[in-house]
């Protein structure tokens, strides 16, 4: 592992930016396909995305 890295593996698809607009979209009432396809994202990454930070996981 390189110095400095704590984790392996494949780095995540949305940070805390793309979360923000994720979440004001879907409040907005866009749904969550056309929210996922603004933001390049997966429709499942932005259903996961939603659901595990809202469980606080």
């Amino acid at each position: 592992m390189l110095p400095g890295k704590n984790k392996t593996g494949r780095p995540r698809v949305i940070g805390p930016a793309e979360l923000a607009t994720l979440r004001r979209l879907v409040g907005d009432g866009v749904s969550v396909t056309e929210a996922a396809g603004t933001l390049k994202i997966g429709r499942s990454t932005a259903y996961e995305a939603l659901t595990q930070r809202r469980e606080g996981v």
